[in-house]
């Protein structure tokens, strides 16, 4: 296979490498964020870049979808790093901020992002700090067709960093079958009322659809559901088709319910979806995002596939073998020593 996704251990944040065969017959590599736990990227992501050097391979386009420590931790470690050769990095994608606009809280990184925009200049790494929705012309990225489905410019300019706590359910819903899980929230999945993310930390994050090989992944960052709900209808309109065909979805901020709806989850086809988190914060993954997955309207028949990268959150989340028959999925845990590897 030529091309590959590793969904890396990054506690309870998001890691991953996107690895292709570029029409320049160069393998190119895409890192997606770098988690928070210094732990793991000691012996995960760092280990990963240094087999990208060893490969005489590049860090080709290094993304950080946004400022959230979960995200951008670990990145910052990487630049620090005397042992990792900076000139690898060829391209940084980056919506931060001049410091001036930020301020210090949990969840927004005011000291990492600052110190990640300090060492990209120091190594005189080049960076583009302005990513967003350009009317849904795509990026062709060696070979990879990239494009963007949030955020826009408008959200970047609202955005006024402030002391947040992240989102959470009300306590964790493990306990309940998914078929409880259904018949306990009528006001979703009958009235198809829900409570959605609206904060607009997340919804400034990157998402993005990658195009390669015949290949589709969606990424969805940590972004609000509305904002891609929105693309997704718009990119459907210029492609004139009902559905994005995707082989596998990241789901948003880490499994979240409130960062999935069913009316986005009913404009896209896939069976296959990742949820990056060790499990250890807020909540997350929500067992309810599951649901509403396997609920879903468009269902296609076909299994679904949960894939995760750390084996206790499978084992946390109770899933009976009962759901696993009744609702046709199965859940995969990680497949190799730093997470889950995908052959695409």
């Amino acid at each position: 296979m030529n091309t590959t996704l590793k969904i890396l251990k990054a506690g309870n944040g998001d890691s991953l490498i996107l690895r292709f065969l570029g029409n320049d017959n160069q393998y190119k590599n895409i890192i997606i964020d770098g988690g928070n736990k210094k732990s793991e990227y000691t012996s995960v992501l760092k280990c990963e870049v240094l087999k990208i050097k060893a490969r005489k391979e590049n860090i080709d386009l290094l993304i950080l979808t946004h400022t959230d420590q979960d995200h951008v931790k670990g990145i910052q470690y990487l630049l620090n790093d005397a042992d990792i050769d900076k000139s690898l990095i060829k391209c940084v994608w980056f919506n931060s901020f001049d410091n001036t606009s930020f301020h210090k809280s949990n969840d927004i990184s005011y000291i990492e992002s600052c110190d990640i925009q300090n060492k990209i200049n120091e190594f005189d790494i080049p960076r583009i700090n302005d990513i967003v929705i350009n009317e849904f012309k795509p990026v062709n990225f060696f070979g990879a067709i990239i494009t963007l489905l949030s955020p826009v410019k408008e959200d970047l300019k609202k955005l006024i960093l402030k002391n947040s706590t992240d989102i959470c359910s009300e306590g964790k819903d493990y306990d309940y079958t998914i078929e409880q899980l259904i018949n306990k929230n009528s006001k979703i999945f009958k009235d198809k009322i829900e409570d959605l993310d609206t904060t607009i930390e997340n919804r400034v994050s990157i998402s993005m659809l990658v195009e390669v090989q015949e290949k589709s992944i969606l990424f969805m960052g940590d972004a609000n559901p509305d904002i891609i709900q929105d693309s997704v209808k718009k990119l459907l309109a210029i492609r004139g088709i009902d559905k994005l065909k995707v082989n596998v979805i990241k789901l948003a901020h880490h499994a979240s319910h409130r960062s999935l709806s069913l009316s986005l989850i009913d404009l896209i086809d896939s069976n296959n979806f990742i949820i990056s988190t060790n499990g250890k914060k807020s909540n997350l993954p929500n067992k309810l995002t599951l649901a509403k997955i396997l609920n879903r309207e468009s269902k296609n028949g076909e299994e679904d596939v949960f894939i995760f990268n750390y084996d206790e959150v499978v084992d946390e989340l109770k899933i009976s073998d009962n759901d696993y028959i009744k609702y046709n999925f199965k859940s995969l845990k990680p497949n190799y020593s730093k997470g889950y590897l995908i052959k695409l």
